[in-house]
């Protein structure tokens, strides 16, 4: 099941608004259930666990498994805060401007792809078109596959149309947005950070939270090092806040995701062209242009 992010990020802006107003944790999960409009079956679900008397670490835990990634990362945000201390309510506004930023993140990398795949949606219909037109000339595709040649340019025409859906398909794979988790654990470790230990400890408890909520996903560098144990050691030695290094990091980390993306659509408008080229202009003449020759050549030479 997937989750809206602007809806949860709705819901835990109103959990840390109402929690620093002095409010029971369990009692604003209560009251942001019933506010809900519309009724969110997430927000439902916890409630009625904790209903059923489970404490709300684990209640958060069992629902958010079922409910997407952007629930399991509130679970992890939760169990951070709860383990090392951080004040609960400013942890949670600090997330949900994070889900916001990582969905901004995500619709900006779905429209830089737009142009693409709408490309690679009308190059694949071209040899259907090539079919229909050959058809509205008055071709006999019938007559044309009775015919040797016919036959084969059909045959050919229907295995580069093919192709070209495999080859436009792997493509447009590659080109998939990153998962919406992106700088998550780095938004963790301030989390972690805020709740006054040392550096490592609030490493060690962003790692173990991401693991029990199955978000096992650090943050790499550029040269494919632990940027959190790379971000604990610069604030050992410069002195720095570590939860300010890590919130700046995870936006790096978002907008450079965002440059990839616009960078790697551009490439993929230009790829699309070698198999329009290779595969689908081809395709478009065996299946249109060359079973009407056959059929115009068979009448000619039948009425002589």
């Amino acid at each position: 099941m997937t989750e809206e992010p602007e809806a949860l990020a709705s819901h835990v802006h109103r959990l840390s608004v109402l929690i620093g107003a002095g409010i029971a944790p369990i009692s604003a999960w209560r009251h942001v259930a019933a506010a809900a409009r519309p009724a969110d079956p997430a927000l439902a679900a916890v409630v009625r666990a904790l209903d059923a008397g489970e404490p709300l670490g684990v209640a958060l835990a069992s629902v958010a498994r079922e409910h997407g990634a952007g629930w399991r990362g509130l679970a992890a945000a939760w169990s951070v805060a709860a383990v090392s201390g951080a004040p609960l309510a400013p942890a949670l506004a600090a997330f949900a401007d994070a889900v916001r930023d990582r969905s901004a993140a995500q619709r900006d990398i779905a429209v830089a792809l737009a142009g693409p795949r709408a490309t690679a949606r009308i190059v694949l219909a071209l040899p259907l078109v090539a079919i229909g037109l050959a058809l509205l000339a008055g071709s006999d595709l019938a007559a044309s596959l009775c015919h040797p040649i016919g036959m084969a340019s059909v045959i050919a025409g229907l295995a580069l149309g093919v192709l070209a859906r495999g080859w436009m398909r792997r493509m447009l794979r590659a080109a998939e947005p990153p998962p919406p988790t992106i700088g998550l654990d780095l938004d963790l470790l301030a989390v972690a950070a805020a709740g006054g230990g040392s550096p490592e400890a609030a490493r060690t408890t962003v790692l173990h939270a991401l693991a029990a909520c199955g978000l096992a996903v650090p943050h790499r560098g550029a040269k494919g090092d632990d940027a959190l144990a790379r971000l604990v050691e610069l604030s050992r030695a410069s002195g720095a806040p570590l939860g300010a290094l890590a919130r700046a990091e995870a936006a790096e980390a978002r907008s450079a995701e965002r440059s990839r993306a616009r960078r790697s659509a551009e490439e993929l408008a230009v790829r699309l062209m070698l198999p329009l080229g290779v595969c689908v202009l081809p395709s478009f003449l065996l299946l249109g242009v060359v079973p009407m020759l056959v059929g115009l050549l068979s009448s000619t030479a039948s009425g002589y």
